[in-house]
């Protein structure tokens, strides 16, 4: 392809003594290479995009229209980022697409037109003094649900074997010290009641303890012994509104006030109801303990394109930046009773349904999650093949 670039600028200067068939084959070799080229673009396992200086693409193969959901030949003016159908692609292509010095690669969940897990390399070119770019996009979807699957089984064991040994040496105890705090309660009654009242909030005390204990033990258990997941259509914002129904008294209590905001155009998708409505009770209760005492919550569930939206903000206390990577690791908590295991629950219920979940925060000012999930149908079988009557 070079040695042609080179024969068409040392053609410039000479074509007034060029020979016509002889240009003519010269034209006609290069207008082959180049179908040959595109052809080969075409039947590629890859995508391939090539966009000029203003990020506005001139060639793009059928692997790429269908995994970006643009078209190549209605182009227009506009620049990729604005093109491709997922919102956290196009804002990654508008903040790396020209900007990129040398060859970069970064794997990106995108859930539009499709789920699916994308390794996009950008290669920057020079040519005839604009700068071009090549994107190369690699479908690794199977490679990364292999390897985190790998990582969640890993990590499920290793819980599964803490939460046991735990529930086995403080189960049995905590059970007899309770059954053992409820029989001293009953024999303070003949004490006088100076000594009794004193000796009553000892053990209250004590009791409270002991139930906090057992709360623990039965989240560890709850976190290990998840059931295998059941997807029927169901509607999301029921979901969401009962679970914030559950939890409008103690809300009310603590003087928050709520905007829940419904989406009117989702249509019911196949989830699994309880795994969800409780993954979005552990935001809530996540989003009241932050703002004690008052403050406001808004909830907002979305519709955008294939995925449905639900963003909760509070106006808390925040999260500090070196602790957002690690909200969902096990056991991480900066609450003084918490477990650590409230956000890694939700983590691995948004996840199971093959969404997403993004974090914003700012400390003093308040915290954003985003859950997404992909609207996902159910998909509709072909009838059984039934041969006629007398039919062989």
């Amino acid at each position: 392809m070079r040695e042609k670039l080179d024969f068409f600028q040392k053609l410039k200067a000479r074509l007034p003594r060029v020979e016509k068939d002889s240009l003519y084959q010269k034209l006609l070799d290069a207008v082959q290479e180049n179908f040959l080229f595109e052809e080969v673009c075409q039947n590629l396992d890859e995508g391939i995009v090539l966009t000029d200086p203003k990020g506005v693409p001139f060639f793009v193969n059928q692997k790429a229209e269908t995994w970006l959901g643009i078209s190549g030949r209605a182009a227009g003016k506009q620049p990729l980022w604005e093109r491709v159908q997922d919102t956290t692609l196009g804002v990654f292509l508008n903040e790396h697409l020209l900007k990129v010095p040398v060859r970069t690669v970064q794997d990106l969940k995108v859930l539009s037109p499709r789920e699916m897990q994308l390794r996009i390399t950008l290669l920057p070119r020079e040519h005839g003094g604009k700068k071009t770019v090549l994107l190369i996009l690699s479908d690794i979807t199977h490679r990364t649900d292999q390897e985190f699957e790998a990582l969640m089984l890993s990590r499920m064991e290793s819980l599964i074997r803490l939460a046991g040994g735990i529930a086995h040496e403080i189960g049995n105890p905590l059970n007899a010290i309770t059954i053992h705090l409820e029989l001293l309660k009953k024999k303070l009654s003949g004490q006088p009641d100076a000594k009794r009242e004193e000796l009553e909030r000892s053990v209250s005390d004590i009791q409270d303890e002991t139930r906090r204990l057992d709360r623990i033990i039965k989240n560890f258990l709850k976190a290990t012994r998840k059931p295998p997941l059941r997807f029927q259509l169901n509607d999301l914002n029921e979901t969401v509104a009962d679970a914030l129904g559950f939890l409008k008294p103690q809300l009310d209590e603590r003087k928050i006030r709520v905007k829940f905001a419904r989406a009117v155009d989702i249509p019911p998708f196949l989830m699994d109801r309880e795994r969800l409505y409780y993954a979005f009770m552990n935001l809530i209760k996540n989003a009241m303990e932050a703002m004690e005492p008052g403050g406001s919550l808004k909830i907002a569930v979305s519709h955008q394109q294939h995925c449905a939206v639900v963003a909760l903000t509070d106006t808390g206390c925040g999260i500090a930046q070196e602790n957002l990577s690690r909200i969902f690791d096990i056991y991480y908590t900066t609450k003084q009773e918490g477990s650590g295991l409230g956000l890694m629950m939700v983590y691995d219920a948004v996840t199971e349904h093959g969404g997403k979940i993004e974090v914003t925060s700012k400390p003093g000012k308040g915290t954003t999650f985003k859950v997404l999930l992909p609207i996902r149908e159910p998909q509709l079988q072909l009838p059984h093949y039934l041969p006629p009557e007398g039919g062989h």
